[in-house]
């Protein structure tokens, strides 16, 4: 059943037009061209542009995780279908931790060009730069652990009260031992009903949806300052 989760794809890149408001949104990111940047400074933009495709591929990670929390019918999904469908979206969480910690390692190597740079304004952009792309890649990966932490409580919860009642059904007083013994035969154990998986769901796409704002936040002063920050050597 993993093909449940590629059918969303689509979903997730076609988000709707955003709502009208009265705040500026942030500045998207994207890639730096080299060929705005001078020689000196390709080392900087080959590390930034490592930062900024780890933080975009988080981002699209991040809106078809969003996307499958949100629209897939786990209610309704057998045992083995929901277990598949959970799993993949615990190997793309998983995937954007990873992806965060290798961002972070170009991050940290820009903060150490603008230690040494010694012009001023450049430092201070660098920096700049480099603390706002950091501050997204480490949010992608708080989100990205989060998710990983609420899914595993919730398959520990359905796990123990699944060996509950197989205690429970498991442990009956046999009718004979309990006419001998004078015990009252009682009904067998009505099975706990399963988690209402949608709503659990749907509560992580929307703590998801929360987090995504502060990351596009960090991005929009990352892009901002992208230029400045890696031309002018």
């Amino acid at each position: 059943m993993l093909m449940l989760l590629p059918l969303v794809v689509a979903l997730a890149a076609a988000e709707p037009a955003p709502a009208p408001s009265s705040s500026a949104r942030p500045t998207p990111l994207t890639e730096i061209g080299r060929v705005r940047a001078l020689p000196a400074c390709v080392p900087i933009v080959a590390h930034a542009n490592g930062a900024i495709t780890q933080a975009l591929d988080n981002d699209r990670s991040l809106a078809i995780i969003t996307t499958n929390l949100r629209n897939t019918d786990f209610d309704k999904l057998n045992f083995m279908q929901r277990r598949n469908a959970i799993e993949a979206i615990m190997k793309q969480a998983e995937a954007m931790r990873v992806a965060s910690s290798a961002g972070d390692v170009e991050v940290k190597k820009l903060r150490e060009y603008a230690v040494n740079s010694p012009d001023p304004e450049r430092k201070a952009e660098l920096k700049t730069f480099a603390d706002a792309l950091g501050g997204a890649l480490y949010r992608q990966k708080k989100a990205a652990v989060e998710l990983m932490r609420d899914v595993t409580i919730l398959r520990g919860r359905e796990e123990t009260q699944e060996a509950r009642d197989t205690m429970a059904q498991n442990n009956q007083i046999p009718p004979n031992v309990a006419r001998l013994t004078g015990v009252p035969i009682t009904a067998a154990p009505t099975p706990t009903p399963a988690p209402a998986y949608n709503r659990q769901m749907q509560y992580m796409s929307d703590t998801l949806d929360g987090m995504s704002k502060g990351i596009l936040t960090d991005e929009g002063v990352a892009a901002d300052h992208s230029i400045a920050a890696t031309s002018g050597c």
